[in-house]
């Protein structure tokens, strides 16, 4: 990584870290945290939005990797979906976090939007090894549709969160409210439940 990647990675860095911490967030505390000249900011920012949008890409992307190591051996392409919609809410269950989300809402739409192409793939590889009979390439169409609505939806989620509810509640309400792929209710049910088992 070169010296002018690695000062921009540490003033995305800087800022997540003060959002968890439950600090201001401000181009002088930015600096401080990531012990940089309060200038050097904008050599690679213009704003503290454009900073933002950057850190909830990267905690999204991180969050990501780990996923998809954390289930390089199970076999359901399918529950890997359901799980990584689980993992989306609970990932933002501290308060300041989901403050965070609240305030930044296109930015988190974005940053799922480059997660898109691992969920479809492993749509793809259900459909292809015809993991439930009624699957097809109509689910596909439908799963990619639904995304772009459940992104939105998830901002009430995260209000849910900030209310004190459990993260398999509220993750459970809104796929309830949303069947992403189109499954028949039976087999949605089925994935719900068992992300709520693998959770135990």
């Amino acid at each position: 990584m070169r010296k002018s990647e690695q000062t921009k990675d540490k003033l995305v860095k800087a800022v997540i870290c003060l959002i968890y911490k439950g600090q201001k967030i401000s181009v002088s505390s930015i600096s401080k945290e990531a012990k940089t000249a309060y200038g050097t900011f904008y050599r690679y920012f213009n704003n503290l939005d454009d900073i933002h949008a950057s850190a909830i890409i990267s905690v999204v992307l991180d969050e990501a990797k780990k996923l998809n190591y954390q289930l390089k051996e199970e076999k359901s392409n399918l529950f890997k979906i359901y799980y990584a919609w689980y993992i989306a809410i609970d990932l933002f269950r501290d308060n300041y976090i989901a403050d965070w989300l609240i305030g930044n809402p296109s930015s988190i739409n974005d940053a799922w939007s480059l997660t898109q192409p691992m969920t479809n793939q492993w749509l793809q590889d259900a459909i292809f090894q015809k993991e439930e009979p009624e699957l097809s390439e109509e689910n596909l169409r439908h799963f990619k549709m639904s995304q772009t609505y459940i992104w939105w939806t998830y901002q009430n989620a995260l209000r849910e969160l900030l209310k004190g509810r459990k993260s398999i509640h509220v993750y459970t309400d809104l796929m309830s409210s949303i069947n992403l792929i189109n499954l028949p209710q039976k087999t949605h049910e089925k994935y719900l439940l068992r992300v709520a088992s693998y959770l135990k």
